[in-house]
């Protein structure tokens, strides 16, 4: 059976079983984790709305996670090289055995409209190689690496935001003119252009022999906005 891309990463990050996950920060992989039937909680300092019926949100404040010790199987955080009190943390919460996942991804350069509308927007640049924080720990396994490919259509709105989200400090507002001509000239036939994603994928076991006993969590705001 063709599993579809999104389901292989997000079985990937999880595991076999089903699980309860808390996600750091609201995106749609909690959406995709929740729909495959995890339970899901989104912990942000920055919620407004539900933006999916069976996802718990609570509101965080502060670096300590407000919850209690071993309630999660994973923990999705948007970066796993964090300070040694934030590693902290996230082992605390999780249950014996249970799993620190993150993801990234890259784009495919040698595709000939995205090489063109690099040199449009500007290229950020590779980002500097974090410090080993997460090997250093003594918190966790050595980590489990995978990488998944993808093609994603966009149109011209879906090509305006993946150019606002990736350019230069020194772009401007003509520059967006520009890339609207961009699209014109490679997807006016089609109406689209194919977009190559590379998804990295990252996950380590907590390793609690000798963790520290529970200290008090701070409170817990579950909110609900519906």
């Amino acid at each position: 059976m063709n599993i579809p891309y999104a389901d292989r990463t997000a079985k990937w990050l999880v595991g076999d079983q089903l699980a309860c996950v808390l996600h750091l920060g609201d995106n749609p992989l909690a959406f995709q984790l929740a729909d495959q039937g995890h339970e899901v909680v989104v912990a942000s300092d920055e919620l407004s709305n539900v933006r999916h019926p069976e996802v718990s949100y609570v509101k965080m404040t502060g670096s300590r996670l407000p919850f209690v010790a071993n309630a999660f199987d994973v923990v999705i955080a948007p970066d796993v090289q964090r300070p040694p009190s934030a590693l902290a943390e996230f082992a605390r919460v999780l249950r014996h055995g249970g799993l620190l996942s993150t993801i990234s991804q890259s784009y495919d350069d040698s595709i000939p409209w995205l090489r063109k509308l690099r040199e449009l927007i500007g290229d950020l640049g590779p980002a500097p190689t974090p410090v080993d924080t997460l090997g250093a720990s003594g918190l966790f396994d050595e980590p489990e690496r995978t990488d998944f490919g993808s093609w994603e259509q966009l149109d011209l709105t879906g090509l305006m935001k993946f150019a606002k989200s990736t350019m230069g400090p020194s772009a401007g507002e003509e520059t967006l003119d520009r890339v609207r001509e961009l699209f014109l000239s490679y997807g006016a036939q089609t109406g689209h252009l194919r977009l190559r994603h590379e998804t990295h994928c990252l996950r380590a076991r907590v390793d609690k022999d000798g963790f520290p006993d529970e200290a008090e969590p701070p409170d817990t705001m579950l909110l609900d906005f519906r």
